[in-house]
């Protein structure tokens, strides 16, 4: 099975020649409302935006065809709507024919030249509905890309109902896209070197069974943005700021225990580690998969939650459980917020973790580049949790052999540049309602 791609690879392949640098704009010496002087970012100096609409507000910023909004303020099918057929291609190859309706964002200005997007949605999609996530992208000529398909997303799995309605699709991210301005990686728009955006539009189309009284819900939709790839603009280990240990409570849960479960999801272990990690996060809220939707999976290790979460964020084009916004539309499932952006450093995910938020993080890293993680990895999912008293990350880390051994320290110095250099800082961040967002750092794009 696959594993995500080094983007060092990916990405570079595509667009390395001929990028324009541009300074994040760090304020150097601002002083914070207590009076002490605010620590820079450092890590690295990307611009980095996070774009998103939510609520009824929000939303009205875009364009709705056949969409309404309900008393909560998020978005869905009016009656009627616009007839379209899809073919599941995952599916028994039956067309059926869905009532339709669109969100499409203002166009974005986000004052750099774009290089690499991706946006991620937070919906409900009761059986037989589903959405699908759209991303394009206005060169500096006023030419458009064409709209690249994100994600065809369904959060069920019920492909036959008994009844005979309408069932799932299978979710899945789109191949063959590429073309002469960008490229798509699974889940992730790279623009070609002389083709990056400066603007961009996100547009969800909802689906249902024509004639069906459920609909599917968009509560929010966000993308990010950012200017450089990963192990351009790498400037060296950040200033520790919390100044004191802290470390949250977050369940330790291994992906290893899970080897050769369920082998047509990917039989656990290696491509494993996202659903294992966001698992990790999603139950640290106490947000538990019902008993009742557990019934029948076998793990006889323990931990079937695990193997639902990488049943549930199956991307079965990509054929692995690593798509990074199926991952947050999972946790969304649980009444969580969540989206994908990327962090410039651990100055910055330090926010985080003393606002009580642990992080999810994708990297990827050469053994001896992480001599203490004791393994190499061409991709890899891990939970941030806290910080030691001198500043070192405290990991949660399913790469090894149990749930006790899950819980680790890393040095900060290597953690900090392989997190950065291979991925760019790509995290995952889930949190209640109830648990606000820490305030971004000043002088820099927002990027949450």
């Amino acid at each position: 099975m696959p594993v995500r791609n080094n983007l060092r690879t990916r990405s570079f392949a595509l667009a390395a020649t001929g990028a324009l640098v541009v300074q994040a704009g760090i304020v150097a010496g601002a002083v914070s409302a207590t009076g002490a002087p605010e620590v820079s970012p450092a890590a690295s100096d990307n611009q980095i935006t996070l774009t998103s609409w939510e609520g009824r507000r929000e939303l009205l910023q875009g364009e709705r065809d056949e969409l309404r909004f309900d008393v909560h303020g998020g978005l869905f099918l009016a009656r009627g709507g616009d007839l379209v057929d899809y073919t599941d291609p995952y599916g028994d190859g039956t067309p059926v024919t869905y009532e339709t309706g669109t969100w499409t964002s203002p166009v974005v200005e986000v004052g750099y030249p774009i290089k690499q997007a991706v946006p991620s949605w937070n919906t409900d999609t009761p059986t037989g509905t589903w959405v699908e996530t759209e991303f394009r992208g206005r060169k500096a000529d006023g030419t458009w890309t064409k709209w690249f398909v994100m994600g065809r997303w369904a959060s069920g799995d019920e492909f036959a109902p008994a009844d005979g309605s309408v069932g799932d699709i299978h979710r899945t991210s789109l191949n063959g896209q590429g073309d002469t301005d960008a490229a798509l990686f699974t889940d992730t728009f790279v623009s070609r070197a002389g083709f990056e955006p400066d603007a961009f539009q996100t547009r969800v189309r909802l689906y249902r069974p024509e004639g069906a009284r459920t609909s599917p819900r968009l509560a929010s939709v966000s993308t990010m943005t950012s200017e450089n790839l990963p192990d351009e603009h790498y400037t060296g280990t950040s200033d520790f700021t919390l100044g004191r240990e802290v470390s949250l409570d977050v369940p330790q849960y291994s992906q290893n225990i899970h080897r050769g479960e369920y082998p047509e999801f990917g039989g656990g272990g290696q491509v494993w580690c996202s659903p294992t990690s966001s698992t990790m996060v999603i139950y640290s809220y106490g947000r538990e998969v019902p008993a009742r939707e557990l019934e029948g999976i076998v793990a006889p290790n323990g931990d079937p939650q695990v193997d639902y979460a990488a049943m549930h964020t199956w991307d079965y084009a990509y054929e692995g459980a690593g798509n990074w916004p199926f991952n947050a539309a999972y946790a969304n499932r649980f009444g969580l917020k969540s989206f994908v952006t990327r962090l410039r450093s651990l100055a910055e995910a330090e926010k985080f973790i003393e606002a009580g938020i642990p992080l999810t993080m994708s990297l990827n890293f050469d053994e001896e580049e992480m001599p203490e993680a004791g393994y190499s990895t061409p991709g890899h999912l891990v939970v941030l949790i806290g910080f030691t008293a001198d500043g070192d990350p405290i990991i949660n880390d399913p790469n090894k052999a149990s749930n006790d051994e899950v819980r680790v320290v890393y040095t900060r110095e290597n953690f900090e540049r392989v997190w950065q250099t291979s991925t760019d800082g790509v995290t995952y961040v889930y949190h209640p309602k109830n648990v606000k967002l820490p305030a971004n750092m000043p002088g820099v794009t927002q990027n949450w």
